[in-house]
């Protein structure tokens, strides 16, 4: 996919973010019903270290248009130091606006960034699907915070199997040594390297917490639905996390799944879940 680039300008300064898109507009050369509901733009926002490819494979049979944007920090994103989650958001909402997405799916480093536009805008968004949320109102405990400063140190010093150790232990315990995970962290360690950028420049995003005190409160106005997926045996995102989200969203639907992941073990289910709650008309779908 052919990238762009978008200014965009948030509380603590601007920059410029970069995102791809996929699908063609509602409307564009397709002739529909008068009635029938247009499918949405749906905006996906990855993890930390992570990119627009890491989120492709949970669009497969999303219907509508797809809008991948790469957080500041990451690809060619940039952003004022230190980077913070307005300023993640404020770079969010522009591409969100631009492309006029109607829904949104945050991975980990996304789904807290959604938190934090939910908890200030929280009708931006039709639908959202935040995907191993890590924090809300709570920092991460040390143990979990270390993997990532390891991979910024391994990543600072281009050691691409010392990368590829540090991603896999971010991953649910019982994948981290199969050959798919393991191949995985192995081309993704080669893809960061060759993002020749700071690693360091994302690590304060890593123990910062998308809420405030009375952020958690404000989650309590979304009427929209939210969709919020953990998984067990995740010490990167301990279900802990995702149950204090979904306990707080008046609208939300927790699914859980097992030590295998939801992405590793249950790919299909994964996606059949994601793509219907996407578009379904059902208010809540509890």
């Amino acid at each position: 996919m052919r990238t762009l680039t978008l200014p965009y300008a948030g509380p603590a300064g601007g920059g410029t973010v970069e995102y791809a898109c996929a699908g063609a507009e509602h409307g564009a050369g397709v002739s529909t019903p008068a009635d029938t509901p247009a499918p949405p733009t749906t905006l996906f926002l990855h993890g930390l270290a992570g990119s627009i490819d890491d989120t492709r494979p949970l669009a497969s049979g999303v219907p509508g248009r797809k809008v991948f944007a790469h957080l500041p920090g990451h690809g060619r994103s940039t952003g004022p130091d230190p980077l913070g989650y307005d300023t993640l958001a404020a770079a969010a909402l522009a591409v969100a606006d631009r492309e006029h997405a109607t829904a949104a799916l945050g991975v980990s480093l996304g789904a807290a960034t959604l938190l934090r536009i939910l908890s200030r805008t929280p009708d931006r968004f039709e639908r959202v699907v935040l995907y191993l949320p890590a924090v809300a109102d709570v920092p991460r405990r040390p143990e979990a915070v270390a993997p990532h400063r390891d991979l910024a140190d391994r990543l600072a010093a281009a050691d691409a199997p010392g990368v590829a150790e540090a991603l896999l232990r971010t991953q649910p315990l019982a994948v981290r040594h199969t050959r798919i995970a393991e191949s995985w962290a192995e081309r993704h360690a080669k893809e960061l390297i060759a993002e020749d950028g700071d690693p360091r420049r994302w690590l304060p995003l890593a123990a910062a917490v998308p809420l405030d005190p009375q952020g958690l409160e404000r989650l309590r106005a979304v009427r929209v639905p939210v969709l919020v997926i953990a998984q067990e045996g995740d010490p990167a995102h301990p279900v802990e996390a995702a149950r204090r989200v979904a306990d707080a969203l008046p609208t939300a639907r927790l699914i859980v799944f097992d030590e295998a992941g939801a992405l590793w073990g249950h790919r299909a289910e994964l996606r059949e879940l994601i793509a219907g709650f996407l578009t379904s008309t059902d208010a809540l779908q509890r």
